[in-house]
């Protein structure tokens, strides 16, 4: 991404990402847990903000951190968040009811293809940020679960430069490439969505549902 324009992003973020959520991320950043980079927060922010979903569906809750910025920017929503790995999943938890948003989390533990069918259905907004190699086959199943007017917010889609071929894959990095590159083909080819990839971050897709 041009730098001029990441250094804009970030400018802004310095005023509408919550100082408290800011430092909560820094401080995990810091010890090396990968959250969500700040150009990309901004975003996912803006676009909460602009929506105002009721309902969200997050894949991949990690520590906390996205999950509490779209509640923090949605104030009437729910979050159903799922996360495969126990310690992060507890660790949110504490985060959760630390930032006093327990009564509006709903929190799902195990592999999001194993789960997502437990959800319910009728989400405003899903965001999808866990295993990379998974998002092709989570894509169907999401699309069933927003309802018109939704919008699906993926991070990660152009991974490190892998996706675009900017920057040559590892050979332990080529099934995520390709499943990506899939799932980018997917969303992309699909006549009920309207899809934009944007190069900020680590590659970002907003897709919504007609």
């Amino acid at each position: 991404m041009n730098k001029y324009v990441t250094d804009l992003i970030l400018k802004n973020a310095e005023t509408t990402v919550d100082p408290e959520l800011k430092r909560f991320r820094d401080d995990y950043r810091e010890r090396g847990v990968p959250t969500l980079l700040t150009e990309s927060l901004n975003v996912l922010i803006q676009m909460a903000t602009l929506k105002k979903p009721l309902k969200i569906l997050e894949f991949g809750t990690s520590v906390g951190c996205s999950g509490i910025a779209l509640l923090k920017a949605s104030e009437n929503a729910t979050l159903y968040t799922i996360e495969r790995y126990e310690k992060s999943f507890y660790e949110a938890k504490e985060n959760f009811e630390g930032f006093g948003l327990t009564d509006r989390v709903k929190q799902f533990m195990g592999d999001a293809l194993d789960v997502v069918d437990e959800v319910g259905d009728g989400f405003d907004f899903v965001f999808l940020d866990c295993n990379k190699s998974k998002y092709k086959d989570l894509y169907p199943k999401i699309k069933g679960l927003l309802n018109k007017g939704g919008i699906l917010f993926a991070d990660n889609v152009l991974f490190r430069g892998y996706i675009t071929g900017e920057v040559k894959a590892p050979h332990r990095h080529n099934t995520i490439k390709n499943n990506m590159r899939e799932f980018l083909r997917l969303i992309s080819e699909d006549a009920d969505f309207i899809t934009t990839v944007f190069d900020v971050g680590d590659g970002i897709s907003i897709s919504i549902l007609k």
